[in-house]
C-alpha cells in the first residue's frame, strides 16, 4: 500500500487521463445534469474506495470502466429508477472532442443509444470506444459470443428506433 500522498497523487493522475470515460459512461446513463453531476461522483467516490484494492490484473482502462457502469447501474437501482426512463440527450450538457461540435447525426445516434436499457448501453457505449470483444466480455463479466449475439441486436434495435 502506497503512503496517503503517494497514493493521492496516483489517483489524481488516473483520474486526469480517464476523466473523459468516466465523463462518456455516466453521460449515457444520465437523465439530466443533474444525474450526471450525481453519476460521477459517485463513480469518483467508488473508485477511491477501490484504488487500494485495485492490484493491476486487468488495464486500468478496464477497470475504470469496470467500476463506472457497476457504479451507474447501481445508483439507478439504489434510487429506484425505471429503466424505460430516458430523456433527450439535449438536456444534457455537451461532451466535446477537442472543442469540436458534434455533427447532427452524433446527436440522433446518442438520442437513439438512450432509448436502450442500461446493459445495452453498457455493450454499446464499449464497442463505440473500440474496445475488442474480448475486453467487452471481461468488463461486463458475460461470454464473448454472448457480447458478439447482444451487440448484432443492439443494433438492429438501433436502426429499426433510426426509421421509425
Amino acid at each position: 500500500m502506497q503512503n496517503n500522498d503517494a497514493k493521492e497523487q496516483s489517483f489524481i493522475r488516473l483520474i486526469k487521463e480517464y476523466g473523459p470515460t468516466i465523463t462518456k459512461v455516466c453521460y449515457f446513463y444520465a437523465v439530466d445534469s443533474d444525474d450526471l453531476n450525481d453519476l460521477r461522483q459517485e463513480v469518483m467516490i467508488n473508485l477511491w474506495r477501490g484504488f487500494d484494492r485495485y492490484r493491476g490484473e486487468a488495464s486500468p482502462s478496464t477497470w475504470i470502466y469496470r467500476v463506472s457502469l457497476n457504479s451507474c447501474v447501481s445508483y439507478f437501482r439504489k434510487h429506484k429508477r425505471h429503466q424505460s426512463e430516458y430523456t433527450s440527450i439535449d438536456s444534457i450538457p455537451e461532451i466535446h472532442d477537442s472543442g469540436s461540435e458534434k455533427p447532427d447525426r452524433m446527436r440522433e445516434m446518442y438520442n437513439l443509444i438512450n432509448r436502450l436499457d442500461r446493459v445495452e448501453k453498457a455493450l454499446i457505449l464499449l464497442w463505440l470506444s473500440d474496445h475488442k470483444y474480448d475486453d467487452i466480455a471481461d468488463i461486463m463479466g458475460i461470454p464473448r459470443n454472448t457480447v458478439a449475439s447482444r451487440l448484432h441486436r443492439i443494433k438492429e434495435k438501433l436502426v429499426k428506433y433510426s426509421n421509425e
